[in-house]
């Protein structure tokens, strides 16, 4: 199966409509979000502002109260956790997640800025944040949860190793985290194992966070058990290259989402998207994962640079249902079939994805409307959302970007 063949399938079966709720949380919870990928001494991690965005995105679906912040300097960095002291008497639950650059010096952690210039060794104590500090700040709240999406490729701490070989010394900033103690009821998940790197993704956001977002979701599942499946996914996917890490000393049990009685809330996490690599060639494979409510029937369409629709029917998809309630639809690599980049596929900027089919409706005029209206959403820079139709109610619809080459 490939887009060319594809754009020759256009059969549409509209049955059923979109409704997802997640429960709300009677303790109160805060989540601190960092992503950094303009570096201004070390080039662009191109996905880690895409994972802070996603996982804030997760979080305050969670019922946290979220703020995120990316590409931060020294000075914000360190105010917006000097912060988080102000939430002591009223939070129960505190996470901070981390993307970005990060390496070790003498078995200690450090979290890099984007202004960091790290000229020499003895600049990492003054430039970076450590995360010793992090840990002393957010300890006194009740559960405390730090995931570090960090230690990708780093070239400070390839520059300083390689210096410390030349002059026949040990070098004391080595590759990836070192493995601390977590204090009281913490949490500390690597993406990867210690003094390892981690992938900063071929899509648009990493495994790890990727991952993450889409487990959280996941009813009556405590954390620990939790973070299993996430590492689950994160070594499928890098092909046993990548196994993120947990050091715990938990004692309480923490769940993101609990189902039963209490109030509900809407999910801002309705459905989530993943379409990688960013770019692909002729002769290549386009993989799509989507997590929708049980109650959505997705429609599949590529879009081409010059707006033309491209049905992908759902029996192309690997269907599975999740723990969360959740069904997924997943094409991959070497799959029966597969989104194969032909010669004759429009170069340039597609948007791929999918959109709730409303219910009930079958005629052609109004499914033509609904398309039109996406597109024109997709055109204006909303690529995911809640769509009015009119006599037939909201559908969910979200798509992503990838390139053609």
């Amino acid at each position: 199966m490939n887009f060319s063949i594809c754009i020759r399938v256009f059969v549409l079966i509209f049955c059923a409509g979109m409704l997802a709720s997640s429960p709300g949380h009677a303790e109160k919870r805060y989540a601190l979000v960092i992503g950094n990928s303009a570096y201004q001494s070390a080039g662009v991690l191109p996905n880690a502002t895409n994972d802070a965005q996603l996982m804030a995105t997760a979080f305050r679906a969670m019922g946290f109260e979220t703020d995120v912040l990316v590409d931060v300097t020294e000075q914000q960095f360190g105010t917006a956790i000097d912060a988080i002291v102000d939430k002591y008497d009223d939070t129960d639950v505190v996470a901070f997640y981390f993307a970005g650059h990060g390496l070790q010096k003498d078995g200690k952690n450090y979290l890099v800025p984007v202004d960091s210039a790290l000229k020499s060794e003895s600049s990492i104590e003054r430039e970076t944040i450590s995360l010793d500090t992090i840990i002393q700040i957010i300890k006194p709240i009740p559960i405390s949860l730090v995931f570090l999406d960090a230690c990708r490729n780093n070239p400070w701490a390839d520059r300083m190793i390689q210096r410390s070989l030349s002059g026949s010394r040990s070098a004391s900033v080595k590759r990836g985290f070192a493995v601390v103690q977590a204090e009281g009821d913490m949490l500390i998940t690597y993406a990867t194992l210690p003094n390892s790197v981690a992938s900063d993704g071929s899509g648009q956001n990493s495994p790890f966070a990727r991952s993450l977002a889409r487990h959280m979701r996941t009813p009556n599942t405590e954390v620990s058990v939790l973070m299993k499946r996430v590492t689950s996914d994160v070594m499928d996917e890098t092909l046993g290259e990548q196994r993120p890490q947990q050091l715990s000393q938990m004692k309480k049990e923490f769940y993101f989402r609990e189902t039963g009685g209490g109030q509900t809330q809407t999910d801002d996490l309705r459905a989530l998207l993943t379409v990688y690599p960013a770019k692909v060639s002729v002769g290549q494979e386009v993989s799509v994962v989507a997590d929708v409510p049980s109650a959505c029937t997705p429609m599949f369409v590529n879009v081409t640079p010059d707006n033309k629709l491209i049905p992908i029917p759902r029996k192309f998809f690997r269907q599975v249902a999740m723990d969360s309630g959740q069904m997924r639809y997943e094409i991959s690599p070497g799959s029966r079939y597969g989104l194969v980049v032909q010669d004759s596929d429009a170069k340039g900027i597609h948007q791929l994805g999918f959109l709730c089919e409303p219910p009930g409706m079958t005629a052609k005029k109004d499914i033509r409307n609904v398309l039109k209206s996406v597109v024109s959403r997709i055109s204006a820079g909303q690529a995911q959302g809640m769509l009015d139709t009119p006599g037939f109610g909201q559908i969910e619809y979200g798509f992503k970007d990838f390139e053609i080459q």
